[in-house]
This record gives C-alpha cells, sequence and structure tokens, in this order.
C-alpha cells in the first residue's frame, strides 16, 4: 500500500512542472472586435455584371475536328444590404442569366474508320434568381480602402430555354423549363473610391446545387433532367465585377 501511494505521488511531481506551463493559447480572433470596415446602420445597395464569349474557327481539339462553335453568357446581379454589426451585413440579391450555344458544325473523329459529323445546333437559356445573403468584410491590415468580403446565399431560381436542330423541314427542338435551388460561397475583393462608393470583384469558389430541367420536344414527347452535387471550384472566367453604394 505504501508503495502504491509513493508511486502515485511520484507521477504527480512529474506532471507538475508540464500543468504549470500548460497555458491557454489565445489568438485573440473575433468576427465583432477587429478593424471596422464597415460600420453598423448603412445601406449597401449596387450590383455586379458577368459576360464571357467564346468563338472557334474550324479548330480541332483531341478527337474533335474543324469546329465551327460559338457560345456566350451574361449575368447581371443588383443587390442591397444592411451592415447589423461592424463588418457584417444582410441582404437581398436578384439575378439573371443567359447562356447561348450556336453550334454550326464539328467532326468527331474516333478513328480513321469513325466519325461522326455534328451540325446545325441551337441552345438558349434564360434564368432568373433570388437569393437571401450575408455578407462579412474584412480589411487588409489596417486599410480602410482595401478590404476582402465573403458572401454565403441561399438562392432559388426559374427559367426556360429551347434546343433547335436541323435547318428547314428538317428542324426539331424542345422547349425547356428550369428550376435551380442552391447555396454558394463568393468570396471577392472590394476597393472604396471615395467613403460612399466602392468596386468589387467576386468569384464563386463552393457551392451546394439542385438542379432540375423538364422538357417537351415536338410539342409531343416530355422528359426530365434533374442534377444535384456539391461543387469546390474557382472558375476566373466568371468573375463578376460590381459597384456599391453605401448610405
Amino acid at each position: 500500500m505504501k508503495r502504491f501511494i509513493t508511486f502515485l505521488i511520484f507521477g504527480a511531481l512529474l506532471l507538475l512542472p508540464s500543468a504549470a506551463k500548460a497555458e491557454k493559447f489565445e489568438r485573440n480572433i473575433s468576427l465583432t472586435d477587429g478593424p471596422v470596415f464597415m460600420p453598423k446602420g448603412e445601406f449597401i445597395f449596387g450590383g455586379t455584371i458577368s459576360y464571357n464569349s467564346f468563338n472557334f474557327d474550324d479548330y480541332q481539339f483531341i478527337i474533335l475536328e474543324g469546329m465551327d462553335l460559338g457560345t456566350s453568357s451574361f449575368s447581371v446581379s443588383p443587390n442591397l444590404y444592411y451592415s447589423f454589426a461592424n463588418n457584417m451585413a444582410v441582404g437581398v440579391r436578384f439575378a439573371y442569366t443567359r447562356s447561348v450555344i450556336d453550334l454550326g458544325s464539328t467532326d468527331l473523329a474516333l478513328s480513321d474508320d469513325l466519325q461522326f459529323s455534328i451540325k446545325d445546333m441551337y441552345n438558349i437559356q434564360q434564368t432568373y434568381y433570388g437569393s437571401a445573403a450575408y455578407r462579412y468584410y474584412m480589411p487588409i491590415g489596417n486599410s480602410l480602402r482595401f478590404g476582402l468580403f465573403a458572401d454565403i446565399m441561399l438562392s432559388i431560381g426559374a427559367g426556360e430555354g429551347k434546343f433547335l436542330s436541323g435547318t428547314g423541314e428538317e428542324m426539331s427542338g424542345y422547349y425547356q423549363k428550369i428550376f435551380d435551388v442552391g447555396i454558394d460561397v463568393v468570396p471577392g475583393v472590394v476597393v472604396f473610391l471615395s467613403n460612399s462608393v466602392s468596386v468589387q470583384a467576386s468569384v464563386g469558389v463552393l457551392g451546394l446545387s439542385y438542379k432540375k430541367i423538364d422538357q417537351i420536344k415536338n410539342q409531343v414527347y416530355e422528359g426530365s433532367y434533374s442534377k444535384k452535387g456539391a461543387d469546390f471550384k474557382i472558375n476566373f472566367l466568371s468573375i463578376g465585377l460590381g459597384i456599391n453604394f453605401v448610405i
């Protein structure tokens, strides 16, 4: 029994130095106590715009030969935020997106003896979105002109589209109804040009989405397509540029 008590005392003595040195490490990270970049009680309104266009003329890529293809996408998104606390804001966003794919012709060359030709295809889609958003601002260093922000948005969208193939009497196509819902994380950088005017650039990096497309072909055949998933990617070709006013 004495040996057991002696062993416990000896073990406790060994642990005392490490216990004395163990102090809670504080990084002093706070969402509310940092430098104020966007003060409480401000309205922020403005919008972003994005446009992309690609054209391929007799282009070759791996198994695609003689590709004549044009694509374009356009989006505009007005927004309104209110800063309910320093560096924190909530708001609403509305968006209109439009995408067009116009395929003149291309050859799919799987081998010297196996080739397919695709031509005269046209697809257009346009969708309207409404979003609820939370935004957090963070200054770069102690600067009140340059800062970073991150939006977390819940979006619901609905739209329509059409797909056409062939020409003249051989033309056929289908009509599309689009439903889209998702949660997105959109970081960006903001630069204040004056006390009340700022410009910003943003790009989506993370999203959870569900999309469903119902289609009617030649007013006879009906079908549907759905997709859901999570994405983590940075698309520098879809950077949104915008301007905001603070009042």
